[in-house]
């Protein structure tokens, strides 16, 4: 059966080819007098977690463990929860009782491959009852967005029915889309749409051992393309996953374009393909879900940032922070979950700790990139904004969505001064390329020239470099993610860089579980292997569930299957398959349509 798959697979290609509430700060102890402050210690022994970070992965390790006894404390350096999902609200912005007008890093999308996500979202109860799963609303309307002479290209976010089942038909079906749609060559196309069947019809371990060593750009042969190809093919990793063509694994590309596609064919499908929250990201979710844990008996503690981790006799006894006012604090716990960005957790790991655990010294060689939000605020809607727009020939990488459209409140009776009617959010992915107004990146731009720059380039995606789709008098003001600050020599710093899924960093990424025995992982670099382990949202939840579940088992309290993780779909069509080429793999053969293009990698 799957000899004759493999050969089925064969002639198929070749087929194809040729067809061409706001939170209290725990207070410190009043009396507290010494240099060294001491963190409040839990109520039983045991059971007392640190988790050092409130973003997702910290919050969903503190649900899991609150709602299996444990008593936590969340440490986290700002004023509030949430990490990058929080909403970035301007200040003194607000006028007769409205709130001040809400930023965010992102536009926050909730796709429907994601499956642990949703599950916590469903688990937080809102007060006039339902869920915060309930405040997702979806977006009907994505548009790849073009400049000069080339049409746009509407993608009304509808079920689709790809035959998954006859990979011939498949093959010819998604060359032919890429054809039309795209308006690609017909070889390019169909060379495509081979190369992504290849990814579909690989065994796990040659997805690991091959294919997360091969760069994208170089697996589907961009070089060679056409420029359109190369934007839209090549350039639309960079544009949809903040990954970098030249560098992002072929494994992850791979992972995301089939993902995509088994959610867009309602396959294992969590919901619809593309929902944002009704309203800002803190009131939607995140401030519900504080609140929540609150009530499981969480505590919090803002404006501590951890400094040092202190490793005596093969386990953390304490980590070292600064307070609010930079006076230093000792925090003591049972077991300690590290829940910062890759960057930060880097940085806690001293001579001691890399030689405990040789997996957190390989986290040096993880690199970080810049993926941030900017928010105009309009005085009025634009007729061209719809929903999605990945703005294709931007050169720094631009995707928007006017997100205030989908929230339940209107937005000038509730935001800001009354005057702005409208919140277009828009994510920057590309801070190295020069723009069109400036001639630099945005990373050697000020602030105000990022936003000048950044409207310039949308203006030719909506009506031409005369901007007759978006104005200059549209605009009443623009916020730039706060973690972007100017350096003072003309260029920026970013205070929140962002996980790059290179070509061969999964080697680099450690589990949730570490070799110290009471020190645990939680964030989106961490190993992640029921879904999706691409950085988002999604993988820093199912990270934290993989710490939460590693506590609960070290604690002897319960073993981890009390911490259920999600697995994503995988389509059963492609099972021999994929039997097949493992069969090859350990026999050192390329992939059956590979034509020996790239050779095995066994590292």
């Amino acid at each position: 059966m799957a000899d004759t798959s493999r050969r089925d697979l064969l002639r198929y290609a070749a087929a194809a080819a040729g067809a061409a509430g706001p939170l209290a700060v725990l207070p410190p102890s009043a009396t507290a007098r010494p240099a060294e402050r001491r963190a409040p210690a839990g109520r039983r022994a045991g059971r007392r977690v640190a988790v050092l970070g409130a973003g997702v992965g910290g919050m969903t390790t503190a649900h899991e463990l609150a709602e299996r006894g444990f008593d936590v404390t969340v440490y986290e350096r700002r004023a509030v929860p949430g990490g990058k999902a929080r909403s970035l609200y301007v200040p003194h912005t607000g006028t007769g009782g409205r709130r001040d007008l809400p930023g965010e890093h992102g536009h926050r999308g909730v796709f429907g491959f994601y499956h642990n996500l949703p599950d916590t979202l469903r688990r937080i109860p809102l007060p006039g009852g339902g869920s915060v799963f309930d405040n997702l609303t979806t977006v009907k309307w994505m548009e790849l967005s073009r400049t000069g002479s080339r049409a746009d290209v509407p993608v009304p976010l509808q079920p689709l029915k790809p035959p998954l089942g006859d990979l011939g038909l498949l093959v010819r079906s998604l060359a032919g889309a890429l054809e039309l749609s795209l308006h690609l060559p017909p070889q390019e196309a169909a060379f495509f749409a081979r190369q992504a069947l290849i990814l579909f019809t690989s065994c796990d371990e040659r997805r690991f051992g091959q294919w997360e060593h091969v760069g994208w750009w170089d697996y589907i042969e961009a070089g060679r393309m056409s420029r359109d190809y190369q934007r839209l093919l090549g350039g639309g990793v960079q544009l949809l996953q903040a990954l970098r063509p030249a560098n992002a694994s072929a494994r992850t590309c791979g992972q995301g374009l089939e993902s995509i596609l088994y959610d867009l064919a309602e396959r294992g499908s969590d919901g619809p393909f593309d929902r944002i929250f009704h309203g800002p990201t803190s009131e939607a979710w995140i401030d519900p879900w504080a609140a929540h844990l609150r009530g499981l008996g969480v505590r919090f503690v803002f404006g501590w940032s951890v400094e040092a981790l202190e490793l005596r006799g093969g386990r953390i006894a304490a980590a070292r922070a600064r307070t609010p006012g930079g006076s230093p604090a000792r925090i003591e716990a049972d077991w300690f979950v590290a829940a910062v960005p890759s960057d930060r957790a880097s940085a806690l790991w001293d001579r001691a700790l890399r030689a405990a655990d040789p997996r957190l010294a390989a986290m040096d060689g993880l690199q970080q990139t810049w993926c941030n939000g900017i928010q105009y605020f309009l005085n009025r809607p634009a007729p061209v904004l719809k929903g999605h727009i990945v703005h294709v020939d931007s050169p720094w990488k631009l995707v928007s969505v006017p997100q205030s459209r989908f929230w339940r409140a209107p937005f000038a009776r509730a935001w800001g001064d009354g005057r702005a009617v409208e919140s277009l959010s828009v994510v920057i992915s590309d801070w190295d390329t020069p723009g069109v107004v400036h001639g630099r990146p945005a990373r050697r731009c000020t602030r105000a020239e990022v936003a000048r720059e950044v409207w310039a380039q949308m203006q030719q995606h909506a009506g031409g470099t005369a901007g007759r789709g978006l104005p200059e008098d549209l605009v009443h003001t623009w916020y730039l993610d706060e973690a972007i600050a100017e350096d003072g020599r003309g260029g920026l710093t970013n205070d929140d860089p962002y996980l790059l899924n290179t070509a061969g960093s999964w080697e680099l990424r450690p589990d949730a579980a570490t070799a110290v025995g009471n020190l645990f992982l939680a964030a989106d670099y961490v190993r992640t292997y029921s879904n999706i382990d691409f950085t988002s949202m999604e993988t820093a939840n199912e990270a934290g569930r993989r710490a939460a579940a590693a506590v609960v088992a070290a604690a002897g309290a319960g073993g981890a299957a009390g911490v259920p993780t999600f697995a994503g779909y995988e389509a059963p069509e492609y099972a021999a398959l994929k039997a097949d080429d493992l069969r090859r793999w350990r026999r050192g053969l390329p992939h059956a349509l590979d034509g020996q293009r790239h050779r095995t990698a066994r590292p």
